[in-house]
């Protein structure tokens, strides 16, 4: 019950304030603490955002400055005056590349009675002029391959026919010649000078656009490993190539010709550009090209020895880096006899260079002069020797130069049951080898009638053929079958 009893307080005295009662203090203490939350959750990342909002666009008026600044002082022109140096400079020395093979069974409709020519199988690519006084060209030799008429289209797009001077099916090259007046040539550049990293740009006539010109940087070298071609220590690059770039140039910003495009790396769905081009390095390119001017084939040495990787020696390490070519056999007479190199050496340096696994030594020993003596260090039994060796030539079989495929010996200690066999390692694509079926994989049982199951049988048998009859081969496919095939054989044979 409320106190109506009178308050004692003085007239001239204000009353007193009243008391907030408890549960009031309460509401307000939860009030700021829901504020503090709210603050905490929806405030700081509001802030955060737009400090960074205010950082970004910060960056962005920098940037925009020292880009105005770097144009107005024409660090940006010259930056970009290389790329179009470097096309000037070689852009006129790219032709279009078209050749046509004729089908007599395959009239061309309206053609007069008699008419040797029928229907054309086209094919489309690029090439570069690198002689303009005697109008050589290079270019791919999948690009001209059986070809019975080649034409090459100029920058201004005059076009002229051409003729196959010769082409090396170990690399995929091919030397064309033009009659006719022309203005320019590109010239050589030193592909082994190139790092991962460094700008190149691709031109050619990819579907038939004429000088396209891409960019990109190299994405890696001697890529040996692809089994494209015979010979291979390829250019890789993100440059976009595409069908129709093959045997047009791929060049440094110095405006120099570092390599010849050849293939991309695709799926079979897209079949044009994923990032993965590849170039032949123009270190390979131009002594296979001079020598194709020269001698109308590839001259390439030879030190006679069967080599494996070092890495595959099981149970130890042959070099202190694990790195090197193991000689597995040499050849009677050979350069590597004379040496007084044996089975069981490790080659790991020729002529100067180091040669880390057996594609490298390859590679190497064939770009060497023929009748060059070099310096070869190798390892036996753990310590370094040196011997200098005398190259000769690759002992040619005429009938395989042009077949396009390869085998390899299978030992008997590398597979169970100890027999060894020989197959089939690589077959070029639309070469002899494989218009005749032969693919990768089949083993070789015989040469003719005579049975092989090791290199030095193979080999033996192939000397006595005749090259113009063709080389019959009974091979036996994965499913077991035996079959004959007649690879090079004249038309109409098999």
């Amino acid at each position: 019950m409320a106190s109506f009893e009178p308050q004692d307080f003085g007239l001239d005295e204000p009353p007193p304030r009243p008391t907030t009662p408890p549960v009031r203090r309460g509401f307000l203490i939860i009030l700021f603490v829901l504020c503090l939350m709210a603050s905490l959750v929806y405030g700081i990342p509001y802030v955060a955002e737009r400090t960074g909002y205010a950082w970004e666009a910060g960056r962005s008026r920098a940037a925009s400055e020292a880009l105005s600044k770097l144009k107005k002082d024409g660090i940006i022109a010259r930056a970009s005056e290389l790329f179009r140096m470097a096309t000037v400079a070689v852009a006129p020395a790219v032709v279009r590349v078209q050749s046509r093979k004729f089908q007599a069974n395959r009239p061309v409709p309206g053609a007069a009675p008699g008419d040797p020519h029928g229907m054309a199988d086209q094919n489309l690519g690029s090439g570069v002029i690198i002689d303009k006084e005697r109008g050589f060209v290079v270019t791919n030799n999948h690009v001209i391959k059986d070809a019975d008429e080649i034409v090459v289209s100029l920058s201004l797009g005059t076009r002229l026919p051409a003729k196959l001077v010769a082409a090396d099916l170990k690399t995929d090259l091919a030397v064309l010649q033009v009659k006719g007046k022309l203005d320019v040539a590109a010239q050589w550049g030193d592909s082994d000078a190139l790092d991962i990293g460094d700008w190149v740009l691709a031109i050619g006539s990819p579907f038939a656009l004429d000088h396209t010109v891409t960019a990109g940087i190299v994405s890696a070298t001697q890529r040996n490993d692809l089994r494209i071609n015979e010979y291979e220590s390829f250019i890789q690059t993100d440059a976009a190539i595409n069908p129709g770039n093959s045997g047009g140039p791929l060049v440094d910003l110095s405006g120099k010709v570092v390599g010849i495009n050849t293939a991309i790396y695709t799926s079979n769905q897209s079949q044009g550009n994923e990032g993965i081009g590849l170039a032949i390095p123009s270190s390979m390119a131009r002594q296979v090209v001079e020598n194709l001017i020269k001698n109308g084939r590839v001259v390439r040495g030879y030190l006679g020895v069967g080599i494996e990787p070092a890495s595959a020696v099981a149970g130890r390490q042959p070099t202190p880096d694990g790195r090197g070519s193991v000689i597995t056999a040499v050849k009677s007479e050979s350069p590597a006899e004379k040496a007084g190199l044996k089975a069981g050496d490790v080659i790991v340096r020729l002529a100067g260079k180091d040669v880390p696994d057996p594609v490298s030594l390859r590679n190497l020993t064939a770009g060497l002069g023929v009748g060059t003596k070099v310096p070869l260090s190798y390892y036996r039994n753990g310590k370094l020797q040196k011997v200098d060796v005398t190259i000769a030539e690759l002992p040619g079989i005429p009938v395989l130069s042009s077949l396009g495929y390869r085998v390899r010996e299978v030992k008997p200690g590398d597979v169970p049951g100890g027999v060894g066999w020989l197959e089939v390692d690589q077959v070029l694509p639309n070469s002899p080898a494989a218009q005749q079926g032969l693919q990768l994989g089949m083993k070789i049982i015989a040469v003719g009638r005579t049975r092989v199951s090791t290199k030095d049988e193979y080999d033996r048998a192939l000397a006595g053929l005749d090259p113009d009859r063709g080389l019959p081969l009974l091979v036996q496919t994965p499913d077991g079958r035996a079959v004959f095939l007649r690879i090079g054989a004249p038309a109409g044979g098999r």
